[in-house]
Protein backbone atom coordinates (compact mmCIF):
# COMPACT_ATOMS: atom_id res chain seq x y z
CA UNK A 1 0.00 0.00 0.00
CA UNK A 2 2.89 2.36 0.73
CA UNK A 3 4.33 2.36 -2.85
CA UNK A 4 0.89 3.16 -4.21
CA UNK A 5 0.63 6.24 -1.98
CA UNK A 6 4.08 7.42 -3.07
CA UNK A 7 3.12 7.00 -6.70
CA UNK A 8 -0.07 8.94 -6.10
CA UNK A 9 1.85 11.70 -4.31
CA UNK A 10 4.26 11.86 -7.23
CA UNK A 11 1.33 12.14 -9.64
CA UNK A 12 -0.16 14.99 -7.62
CA UNK A 13 3.21 16.77 -7.53
CA UNK A 14 3.81 16.34 -11.25
CA UNK A 15 0.37 17.00 -12.65
CA UNK A 16 -1.73 18.90 -10.13
CA UNK A 17 0.96 21.23 -8.77
CA UNK A 18 2.45 21.93 -12.20
CA UNK A 19 5.93 20.49 -11.71
CA UNK A 20 5.89 18.68 -15.05
CA UNK A 21 4.91 21.87 -16.87
CA UNK A 22 7.69 23.78 -15.11
CA UNK A 23 10.25 21.13 -16.12
CA UNK A 24 9.24 21.30 -19.78
CA UNK A 25 9.19 25.11 -19.76
CA UNK A 26 12.65 25.14 -18.23
CA UNK A 27 13.98 22.64 -20.80
CA UNK A 28 12.42 24.68 -23.63
CA UNK A 29 14.05 27.87 -22.34
CA UNK A 30 17.44 26.14 -22.08
CA UNK A 31 17.16 24.85 -25.64
CA UNK A 32 16.14 28.23 -27.05
CA UNK A 33 18.86 30.17 -25.24
CA UNK A 34 21.46 27.58 -26.32
CA UNK A 35 20.38 27.93 -29.95
CA UNK A 36 20.57 31.74 -29.68
CA UNK A 37 24.08 31.48 -28.24
CA UNK A 38 25.16 29.02 -30.94
CA UNK A 39 23.70 31.24 -33.67
CA UNK A 40 25.62 34.23 -32.37
CA UNK A 41 28.87 32.28 -32.21
CA UNK A 42 28.30 30.89 -35.69
CA UNK A 43 28.38 34.42 -37.15
CA UNK A 44 31.71 35.28 -35.54
CA UNK A 45 34.56 34.78 -38.00
CA UNK A 46 37.80 33.87 -36.19
CA UNK A 47 39.97 34.82 -39.19
CA UNK A 48 39.11 38.52 -39.13
CA UNK A 49 41.65 40.83 -37.58
CA UNK A 50 39.19 43.55 -36.58
CA UNK A 51 36.62 42.35 -34.08
CA UNK A 52 34.44 45.44 -34.45
CA UNK A 53 33.05 44.73 -37.93
CA UNK A 54 29.26 44.74 -38.06
CA UNK A 55 28.64 40.96 -38.46
CA UNK A 56 31.25 40.02 -35.85
CA UNK A 57 29.99 42.56 -33.35
CA UNK A 58 26.41 41.45 -33.96
CA UNK A 59 27.47 37.82 -33.46
CA UNK A 60 29.07 38.62 -30.13
CA UNK A 61 26.01 40.62 -29.09
CA UNK A 62 23.62 37.77 -29.97
CA UNK A 63 25.86 35.25 -28.18
CA UNK A 64 25.95 37.50 -25.09
CA UNK A 65 22.15 37.77 -25.12
CA UNK A 66 21.89 33.98 -25.38
CA UNK A 67 24.30 33.51 -22.48
CA UNK A 68 22.38 36.05 -20.42
CA UNK A 69 19.14 34.18 -21.08
CA UNK A 70 20.82 30.91 -20.13
CA UNK A 71 22.12 32.45 -16.91
CA UNK A 72 18.71 33.90 -16.04
CA UNK A 73 17.06 30.53 -16.68
CA UNK A 74 19.68 28.85 -14.49
CA UNK A 75 19.02 31.30 -11.64
CA UNK A 76 15.27 30.82 -12.04
CA UNK A 77 15.73 27.05 -11.82
CA UNK A 78 17.83 27.34 -8.67
CA UNK A 79 15.27 29.72 -7.16
CA UNK A 80 12.44 27.29 -7.80
CA UNK A 81 14.43 24.31 -6.55
CA UNK A 82 15.17 26.11 -3.28
CA UNK A 83 11.51 25.64 -2.33
CA UNK A 84 11.83 21.86 -2.18
CA UNK A 85 12.87 19.90 0.86
CA UNK A 86 15.79 18.12 -0.81
CA UNK A 87 16.82 21.14 -2.84
CA UNK A 88 20.61 20.85 -2.42
CA UNK A 89 20.82 17.61 -4.41
CA UNK A 90 18.63 19.00 -7.18
CA UNK A 91 20.59 22.26 -7.30
CA UNK A 92 23.83 20.32 -7.70
CA UNK A 93 22.24 18.15 -10.41
CA UNK A 94 20.98 21.24 -12.24
CA UNK A 95 24.41 22.87 -12.04
CA UNK A 96 26.02 19.73 -13.47
CA UNK A 97 23.43 19.54 -16.25
CA UNK A 98 24.08 23.17 -17.18
CA UNK A 99 27.84 22.60 -17.26
CA UNK A 100 27.44 19.55 -19.51
CA UNK A 101 25.02 21.40 -21.77
CA UNK A 102 27.32 24.41 -22.10
CA UNK A 103 30.25 22.13 -22.91
CA UNK A 104 28.26 20.26 -25.58
CA UNK A 105 26.95 23.45 -27.19
CA UNK A 106 30.48 24.84 -27.37
CA UNK A 107 31.72 21.61 -28.92
CA UNK A 108 28.93 21.56 -31.50
CA UNK A 109 29.52 25.19 -32.46
CA UNK A 110 33.25 24.53 -32.90
CA UNK A 111 32.48 21.38 -34.87
CA UNK A 112 30.22 23.23 -37.28
CA UNK A 113 32.64 26.16 -37.58
CA UNK A 114 35.52 23.88 -38.55
CA UNK A 115 33.38 22.06 -41.12
CA UNK A 116 34.22 18.63 -39.73
CA UNK A 117 30.61 17.54 -39.45
CA UNK A 118 31.11 14.22 -41.20
CA UNK A 119 29.95 10.93 -39.75
CA UNK A 120 32.12 9.72 -36.90
CA UNK A 121 34.15 12.91 -36.70
CA UNK A 122 32.98 13.89 -33.23
CA UNK A 123 35.82 13.05 -30.83
CA UNK A 124 33.76 13.78 -27.72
Amino acid sequence: MRPLRRLQALGVLLFDRGLLRAIFEHARNVAISSVITAAGLQVVNPGEQAWFTAPTLAGYLVAAIGLLLLLLNFIDGLWRLARFRSHLFWQMALTLAYAVLAWRVAQLVLLFKTGAAGAGSMPF
